[in-house]
């Protein structure tokens, strides 16, 4: 599963060196958003409008301006991003400007302990380190089914991460930056959840979610390039975000556990604190 891309055929966990943004030339990439009337379609450009063009971040993106019910989401408040291993000082600059006061960093310990966040990227912000996978699943759920199945495991498995992922979020001040590796799987997770819990629309949701093969176009190139040739066209596939795939994820929410708002309290967080996560874009 590319939580962190995973090579076919290759044992060694590298990713490229090349951290350049997707140009126009790399848009190939299809997102499976529809027809361009399509509600997700649209969404989709709403997306790319909210991108922030911070040096050495190929995957981020306010999660303000969406439509909620009673006007649009809050921005400054969530940006979604890929890990900040590679932001250098105007980077760095920029991340301090916007208002970011809590980094949360999603992946595994073993992630972090191999590709650390050094300090001077996060100056300025309290970083916090809640991993939503744990070192003995990350294989297990790789090898796992479909990437919608891969989702779901990881959700069923782990609701206890995303309480204390969200709990973070509940309780931090200011704005918050949270990632993973890419900014696309475990970050698209958390994030679909709070627009849900924010009144923002599926399609909507799903627009913010499919928007990542945009901005991770080029990115992905290299990363198929470097696979087994025989097996890139799965690869391919496993990379890409179509929309149905966390449309799924939220539908399975709502058939088992009434949506967002039940599955964290499930997990075990209070109805205040959900609340507060509510009301945080709103």
């Amino acid at each position: 599963m590319p939580l962190r891309p995973r090579l076919p055929g290759r044992t060694e966990e590298g990713r490229s060196a090349d951290t350049g943004r997707p140009h126009e030339g790399a848009q190939e990439v299809r997102t499976e958003a529809g027809p361009e009337s399509s509600p997700v379609h649209e969404a989709l450009a709403s997306a790319a409008s909210r991108r922030l063009d911070w040096p050495d971040c190929q995957n981020i993106r306010d999660l303000g301006g969406l439509p909620r019910p009673g006007g649009l989401t809050r921005s400054r408040v969530l940006i979604r991003s890929d890990h900040l291993g590679h932001l250098t000082e105007p980077g760095r600059e920029a991340m301090q400007a916007y208002g970011v006061a809590t980094v949360i960093d999603l992946r595994s310990p073993g992630e972090v302990s191999r590709d650390p966040v050094p300090p001077s990227r996060s100056e300025g912000a309290r970083y916090v380190h809640a991993p939503l996978i744990d070192d003995a699943n990350m294989n297990n759920i790789g090898d796992a089914g479909n990437m919608l199945e891969r989702y779901l495991m990881i959700v069923e498995k782990r609701p206890e991460a995303f309480r204390d992922v969200f709990q973070q979020v509940a309780e931090a001040e200011g704005g918050v930056l949270f990632h993973c590796f890419a900014g696309k799987d475990r970050t698209g997770l958390v994030a679909a959840m709070l627009l849900e819990l924010a009144g923002v629309a599926h399609e909507d949701i799903a627009g913010d979610y499919a928007e990542t093969d945009r901005q991770l176009a080029r990115q992905y190139e290299v990363w198929i390039g470097e696979a087994d040739p025989d097996k890139r066209a799965a690869f391919r596939d496993e990379l890409r975000c179509p929309p149905d795939r966390i449309l799924g994820v939220l539908d399975h929410l709502q058939q088992k556990w009434g949506g967002v708002e039940g599955y964290l309290e499930a997990s075990g967080m209070i109805p205040a604190d959900i609340d507060r996560l509510s009301t945080k874009l709103a």
